[in-house]
């Protein structure tokens, strides 16, 4: 009895092992599969209208590929030469098929045709795009196989513009840019590079194109709704040969909006403040009487001693396309506010700049024995030498033999100043600064040669962002060579930009492509880092670049 007892519970043993043992290997768990599928869809040759045919001229094309697909809406189908794609044309998706319909479209007689699918197409299930994916087909004859290749770059950074439209033009008269699509295009990639393919050997004019989101044409349509934000062309045509022909790089321009006013303030004697519907600095303007002009972001600030201009026309290059009327004031009447500081140097104050103080209005006068310069707390007197802006002269400069790192207080006395209406500064004005140390700084000294004597030049410093540093602009007219020092400059790394002003209107004019006009010329110039306390030299000898 006791071993068919023990015999029994071995038995149940036995088979609660075997059930733990079940359930453990019955817990489910995910299927392992396959490596990630990260190839595109693969076009098949004999479900799909076949690539490469000559006196061809399809109703339909159809891309069959090997697994179901479907159309990435970040990109398009660009066909060229230009064809519009949309309403009955837009290319559709049929299970595994790329569909573009052709019907109702007039194509070009001899001419090879291509659409660049890119990556527009990409698998259902990964969204592996296809690569490079191109339909090509012939109206004559022959295949063409001459390529252009090049870049377009900004007018102005020079940096390569990745989505802009690089046209072709067999149509060489004037007009045909502005009112037909190019025989040839392509689309700019990285660094603005591009390769138009297909060509058919013979003489072209290059455009470059931004074309406004909304338009349907690949012309430079400015008359349209949807007129292109950027252009640019090459001087000259260009010459296909039957191989692959590199061209220079291409200079876009955005396209100059017409100068505009959008409000203006005579609130006080002596000043009208326009607001422009760009920067202030691209706006020229006339006035019939004499002022002084000041830019400051949108809005041009123009001083007058005895009356208002009456009337202000602004615009660019003598076209002008705004006109302000203004009642004229009295001669002889005087500002009612009060002459004040809107502006100083704070903080930490630079020993080379020196003191900053920009006024309301214009200064005439300065009175020395109503200034006081303390050094410490001990009002120990400073002797310091002044500077009034002679562009803005409402800026006052003091400078002095500076202690290091020292702290400063700075006393106007009323009658200190007096501006260009014989209003003096009411109330003392007060000021209290740090010095840094001169040691902290170092100078950079630029030196250029072989200069154009007849030409004038526009000299800056940019930053490491590419930004205009404030203070550095010199403008050179008729030398043929020049060296500019900067002083107490802080530590960096700078670029130099060297202007051509062709038309010696002291900026940088962007080209347009209505009027022919390429952009000024711009070139830049690296610089060997500043350190603290240290100078750097750089020589540009023009005649050697």
């Amino acid at each position: 009895m006791l071993r068919q007892l023990l015999a029994a519970t071995l038995f149940l043993l036995i088979l609660l092992a075997q059930s733990l043992t079940l359930q453990h290997c019955a817990t489910p768990t995910p299927p392992r599969g396959g490596d990630r599928d990260t190839i595109g869809p693969v076009l098949v040759a004999d479900e799909s209208t076949p690539n490469f045919q000559t006196d061809f001229r399809p109703g339909v094309i159809r891309l069959t590929f090997d697994e179901w697909v479907e159309l990435d809406p970040q990109q398009q189908i660009f066909v060229s030469p230009p064809l519009p794609l949309t309403g009955d044309n837009r290319p559709v998706l049929q299970r595994r098929s790329l569909v573009i319909p052709l019907d109702g479209l007039e194509l070009l007689d001899s001419v090879t045709y291509v659409f660049n699918v890119g990556a527009a197409v990409k698998d259902l299930n990964e969204g592996n795009p296809t690569e490079n994916l191109r339909f090509v087909f012939a109206t004559g004859p022959v295949l063409d196989t001459a390529s252009v290749s090049g870049r377009v770059v900004d007018a102005y950074t020079g940096e390569g513009l990745e989505g802009a439209d690089l046209t072709l033009y067999a149509n060489l008269a004037d007009s045909a840019v502005f009112t037909q699509n190019p025989t040839y295009f392509a689309r700019t990639e990285e660094e603005g590079r591009f390769v138009v393919s297909n060509v058919k050997p013979g003489r072209y004019r290059v455009i470059a194109l931004q074309r406004n989101p909304g338009a349907t044409n690949y012309f430079a349509d400015y008359g349209g709704v949807f007129p292109p934000t950027a252009a640019g062309f090459l001087d000259s045509l260009i010459t296909v040969a039957d191989n692959n022909n590199a061209i220079g790089p291409v200079p876009l321009s955005t396209v100059p909006i017409e100068p505009r006013i959008t409000g203006f303030a005579t609130e006080d004697y002596g000043l009208v403040a326009i607001g422009v519907n760009q920067p202030a600095e691209n706006v020229d303007l006339t006035a019939g009487r004499e002022y002084l002009r000041n830019d400051f972001g949108d809005t041009i600030r123009l001083y007058y001693r005895e009356a208002a201009p009456d009337t202000i026309l602004i615009g660019r290059d003598t076209s002008y396309s705004d006109t302000l009327y203004l009642s004229g004031t009295d001669a002889g009447s005087t500002p009612t506010s009060p002459l004040r500081v809107v502006q100083q140097s704070r903080g930490t104050v630079n020993p080379g700049e020196g003191l900053r103080l920009v006024f309301n209005r214009p200064l005439e006068a300065v009175d020395t024995a109503r200034i006081r310069l303390y050094r410490d707390t001990l009002l120990s007197p400073v002797a310091y030498r002044y500077t009034i802006d002679s562009l803005f002269p409402a800026e006052l400069r003091l400078s002095a033999a500076w202690r290091d790192a020292s702290p400063y207080r700075l006393e106007l006395l009323p009658g200190a100043v007096t501006d260009w209406y014989g209003t003096a500064n009411p109330d003392t004005l007060l000021s209290t600064l740090n010095v840094d140390a001169v040691e902290n700084y170092g100078t950079l000294t630029i030196e250029l040669r072989n200069l154009n004597g007849a030409a004038s030049y526009i000299l800056r410093l940019l930053n490491a962002e590419g930004e205009v540093i404030v203070g550095t602009r010199r403008y050179i007219r008729e030398r043929f060579a020049y060296t500019a020092r900067y002083t107490s400059f802080a530590p960096g790394t700078y670029r130099m930009e060297l202007i051509y002003d062709s038309n010696n209107n002291g900026r940088f004019d962007l080209g347009d492509l209505r009027f022919g006009r390429q952009p000024e010329l711009v070139q830049r110039f690296e610089i060997e880092p500043l350190r603290a306390n240290w100078e750097v030299e750089k020589v540009v000898d023009l005649a050697n670049k």
